[in-house]
């Protein structure tokens, strides 16, 4: 059902010819098809530090501006067009400001990170012609980022949650319109400080998601037992049947790790299956109708610590150090920093292959943050940060747009976004 459905919307790709500036600040033509499936892109949104949207020869992402990636070149570029432009300020076409990429089409759809209110923007492929597209509904002084949780895009609807409540609205729709799709017996409710401070108090942090049909949603919630612990519930997409489907496994079924029974590092939903990975534990899946529990892969003999992220076909896992706060590794420290290694799995589990980020070590000056942003059928995307600490005071240097490539082990440096 879900391959046909793909097929379907496949066949209404639209080819388009983007103009675009290099970092350079020279024009070149970026050819493009915008896919327009409807569907949540999974695999590009298990991180918060960019926004990705996939097209056929590409991925749009947005970090304060818009930029395109060209699969096939691997170079990446500001999505502005405008002659003589020096990209520093909003005049820029490309100085889109958004939480998250909703779509693309004959546009793309973003949410805006203004906060009052919160709104849906709209440009064309090539950044030009910015429109506001509608106005999302919010509970009472809910305007406020500490009420809102980034928005999904799934089949016509967006889907966001304010004040622990879940919103569902069309695409261009109108305010009032949203509908709400599920809300906690005991929801919480936005208050105002000061006169100016708004928020939550005993505000919930989920995390949505879709798969075909079906809508998800994880939150860390007090279950019968009295604790909290990582929960994922499963409903319709138009709310219907809400149904608790999965709770993080406690050490009697996992082993001890580093937060046994509390949270889960990383997971990803496919198929009716939630695929997860333990940081100082290892790769799990559960079928969630039956909750049959597996172990993937013993990733605990190539790393203590770690991050994941997932495809639909891969795995990947940057090792990690505990460190102290000036980012020596120290066993017991706070931080972490990252290993030289990222790890290759099949989605069954199996080791494909090891790759070295040596030559980012090699390239970065300061302590060294790393965070795993997507992976694809060809290569692993990730962000390095670096800080430099004078004394206790520590400054963000560079921030630097990476990718491995499966094939070749090759970790090549793509941008520099700072």
């Amino acid at each position: 059902m879900k391959k046909q459905f793909l097929a379907a919307v496949m066949a209404a790709l639209l080819t388009l010819s983007l103009a675009a500036c290099d970092k350079d600040g020279g024009q070149v033509d970026i050819p493009a098809t915008i896919t327009g499936s409807g569907d949540f892109q999974k695999n590009l949104h298990q991180t918060d530090k960019l926004s990705f949207l996939e097209t056929d020869g590409g991925y749009y992402f947005s970090w304060s501006s818009l930029y395109y990636l060209d699969k096939g070149s691997m170079r990446v570029t500001e999505v502005c067009g405008k002659p003589d432009c020096d990209h520093t300020d909003d005049t820029c076409n490309a100085a889109i400001h958004a939480d998250y990429l909703l779509t693309g089409g004959e546009r793309i759809y973003y949410v805006g990170y203004d906060h009052d209110p919160k709104t849906v923007g709209s440009v064309k492929p090539d950044a030009t012609d910015r429109e506001t597209v509608q106005e999302l509904k919010f509970n009472e002084f809910s305007s406020s980022q500490s009420s809102y949780d980034l928005a999904i895009y799934h089949r016509g609807y967006i889907y966001y949650i304010s004040d622990d409540i879940l919103y569902r609205v069309k695409l261009g729709g109108k305010k009032d319109s949203a509908e709400e799709v599920w809300k906690p017996a005991d929801a919480g409710s936005t208050q105002s400080y000061g006169n100016q401070v708004q928020y939550n108090p005993n505000a919930i942090r989920y995390t949505l998601w879709a798969d075909g049909d079906t809508l998800y949603f994880m939150a860390n919630v007090q279950t019968a037992d009295g604790t909290y612990k990582d929960v994922l519930f499963q409903c319709g997409l138009d709310g219907s049947d809400v149904q608790q489907v999965w709770v993080t496994p406690g050490a009697d079924q996992v082993g001890e790790w580093t937060r046994t029974g509390v949270s889960v590092s990383q997971w990803y939903v496919m198929d009716g299956t939630i695929y997860f990975y333990l940081s100082g534990g290892d790769f799990w899946r559960t079928e969630l109708a039956t909750g049959k529990l597996e172990k993937l892969a013993d990733t605990h003999e190539q790393t203590l610590y770690g991050s994941a992220i997932f495809s639909d076909d891969h795995m990947a896992l940057l090792s990690e150090l505990p460190s102290d706060f000036y980012g020596e590794v120290t066993e017991g420290g706070r931080y972490r920093v990252p290993g030289d290694s990222i790890f290759l799995y099949g989605i069954d589990g199996t080791l494909q292959k090891e790759l070295s980020i040596e030559p980012l070590h090699e390239a970065l000056d300061g302590k060294i943050d790393v965070d795993l942003l997507m992976c694809d059928s060809t290569d692993v995307y990730f962000l390095a940060t670096t800080t430099i600490y004078s004394g206790s005071v520590g400054n963000t240097g560079s921030i630097t747009l990476w990718r491995a490539n499966y094939e070749t082990g090759e970790v090549t440096q793509l941008y520099k976004l700072r």
